[in-house]
C-alpha cells in the first residue's frame, strides 16, 4: 500500500512538472504594433535645404576718382528712387607738380601758343590770297561779255577761288585744334590749387528698396568704380535650392512649394525655373555630386519682411499629389525576394502578402494591389514574425502631450504675430 501511494505521489509530480514544460514550450502570440491602410491624399516631395537672395541686387559703385565722406547708412535703412543721397565724393584734386614736370608742362604750353601763332598766320595768307582770287574772279567776269579776255582766264581764276576756300577752312580747321592743344596743355600745368575745393558729388539711389550691406564705410581715397554699397528691393525675393540632378529632372516649372524652418510660419511658393547647367559639389562626407539650382518664388501676398537676402530655409517641391490614394506606411514594408511585401493580420495571424507598390515617400507608399482598405498591417516586423504566427496588437500606452488640443485662439495670435510688419519702407513694392 505504501509502495502505491509513492507511485501515485511521484506520477503526480511528473505530470505537473511535464504539464509545466508544456505550457512553456507552447507557442504563444508575438505582441506587435499594427498599423492600417487607408485611403487619403497623398503626395511625394522633394527636400532639399535652400537659400534666399533678392532677385535684383544693385552694387553701387564711385562714379569718380576721389576722397569719400563717410558712409552713414546702416545696412536695412531704406533707400528711395533718385531722392536718397548714399554717399558723397570730392573729387581728387590734381597732383604737386614738381619742378622737373612743370618745366616740360610749361615748354608744351609755349610750344601751343606757337602753333597757334602758326595756324592764325596760315589763316591770314590763305585769306590774303582768297581776296585777291575773288577780285580777279570779278572782274574777269565783267571783261567777258567784251571779248577782252578768253572764257579759259575766267574759268582758271574761279577754280583758284574755289581752292582757296577749301584751303582757309582747313585752315581754320587746324587753328581750331591748335587752340585746343594749348587749352590741354594749360590745363595740365594748372596747379592743384587753383581747382573749387567745395565740389562735391551725390552718389544717389538708383531703386526704392534697402541698404544690404556697406562695402566700404569709413572716409578715404576711393579709385573710380570701386564698390561702395549694395541695395535691392526685400520683396523682390526669392529661394535657390541646390538639388541633385537625379531630383531636378523630376521637378518641374510651376511645382508647388512649402518653404519651412525659417524662423517663422510655412511659406507657399512655386518653382520658377530649373536651370539646365549641373555643377560639381563636394558633399560633408566627400562624396562629388552633381547639383542643379533650382528657382523658387514665393506666392504673391505673404508677409515675408522677417526674410533677408542669404538666410537658410527647408523647401519641399511636390512632385506628385493624387487623392484619394490607397495608402500604407513604410514602416510596414519589406523586401522579400526582391519584391515589396508585408505581414497582414489575418484571424489573429501574421500572413505574408506580396503587394504591388506605387509612389513612396518618407512616410507612405501607394498600394496598387495586394491590400484592401482598412487591412491591418504588422509595423517593424522582427525576426520572429514569420507566415502563420499568433500574433496580437500591443496595447499602446498614453505618452504625456499625446491627443493635446491646440488653443486656436492662441495659433491665431501667433500666425497673426508674424504677419504684423515691423516698420517698412514708404514706398510700394513691386
Amino acid at each position: 500500500m505504501a509502495a502505491r501511494n509513492r507511485l501515485i505521489f511521484w506520477a503526480g509530480i511528473a505530470g505537473l512538472l511535464f504539464l509545466m514544460a508544456l505550457w512553456a514550450f507552447w507557442p504563444r502570440a508575438v505582441d506587435v504594433d499594427l498599423v492600417t491602410v487607408e485611403d487619403g491624399p497623398m503626395s511625394v516631395e522633394i527636400t532639399e535645404e535652400g537659400e534666399t537672395r533678392i532677385h535684383d541686387v544693385f552694387e553701387i559703385s564711385a562714379p569718380v576718382a576721389g576722397l569719400l565722406e563717410r558712409i552713414n547708412l546702416e545696412a536695412g535703412d531704406c533707400v528711395y528712387e533718385d531722392r536718397t543721397v548714399v554717399a558723397v565724393i570730392r573729387p581728387a584734386p590734381a597732383p604737386i607738380l614738381d619742378a622737373r614736370t612743370e618745366a616740360q608742362l610749361t615748354a608744351t604750353v609755349d610750344a601751343a601758343e606757337a602753333a597757334v601763332s602758326a595756324a592764325r598766320a596760315e589763316v591770314a595768307r590763305v585769306e590774303a590770297e582768297l581776296d585777291r582770287a575773288t577780285a580777279d574772279a570779278a572782274r574777269y567776269r565783267a571783261l567777258i561779255p567784251s571779248g577782252a579776255v578768253p572764257r579759259q582766264t575766267l574759268e582758271r581764276a574761279e577754280a583758284d577761288e574755289a581752292a582757296l576756300g577749301a584751303t582757309l577752312r582747313a585752315s581754320e580747321a587746324a587753328l581750331a585744334m591748335r587752340r585746343q592743344e594749348l587749352a590741354a596743355a594749360r590745363a595740365a600745368l594748372r596747379p592743384s590749387g587753383r581747382e573749387a575745393e567745395s565740389e562735391l558729388i551725390d552718389v544717389i539711389a538708383p531703386i526704392n528698396g534697402v541698404l544690404l550691406r556697406r562695402l566700404r564705410q569709413s572716409e578715404g581715397p576711393i579709385a573710380q568704380g570701386a564698390p561702395l554699397l549694395e541695395v535691392g528691393d526685400p520683396e523682390g525675393i526669392e529661394i535657390v535650392a541646390e538639388l541633385l540632378s537625379e531630383d531636378a529632372v523630376r521637378v518641374s516649372p510651376g511645382d508647388r512649394v512649402t518653404i519651412s524652418d525659417w524662423g517663422g510660419p510655412a511659406l507657399d511658393g512655386r518653382v520658377r525655373r530649373v536651370e539646365p547647367f549641373a555643377f560639381t559639389k563636394v558633399s560633408a562626407l566627400g562624396i562629388e555630386e552633381q547639383r542643379a539650382n533650382v528657382i523658387i518664388e514665393l506666392v504673391p501676398g505673404q508677409t515675408v519682411s522677417r526674410l533677408g537676402h542669404g538666410y537658410r530655409v527647408d523647401v519641399a517641391i511636390e512632385v506628385w499629389a493624387e487623392d484619394p490614394v490607397l495608402k500604407a506606411p513604410m514602416t510596414a514594408l519589406f523586401k522579400q525576394d526582391q519584391l515589396w511585401s508585408v505581414y497582414r493580420l489575418e484571424d489573429g495571424r501574421a500572413r505574408l502578402r506580396t503587394i504591388e507598390v506605387g509612389q513612396m515617400n518618407a512616410r507612405v507608399a501607394q498600394i496598387r494591389g495586394g491590400l484592401e482598405a482598412g487591412d491591418r498591417l504588422v509595423e517593424h516586423p522582427s525576426s520572429r514574425i514569420a507566415d502563420g504566427v499568433r500574433i496580437r496588437a500591443r496595447s499602446a500606452p498614453t505618452a504625456p502631450g499625446d491627443d493635446v488640443e491646440v488653443d486656436s485662439e492662441d495659433d491665431a495670435e501667433l500666425t497673426a504675430a508674424w504677419e504684423t510688419e515691423h516698420g517698412g519702407c514708404d514706398f510700394a513694392i513691386r
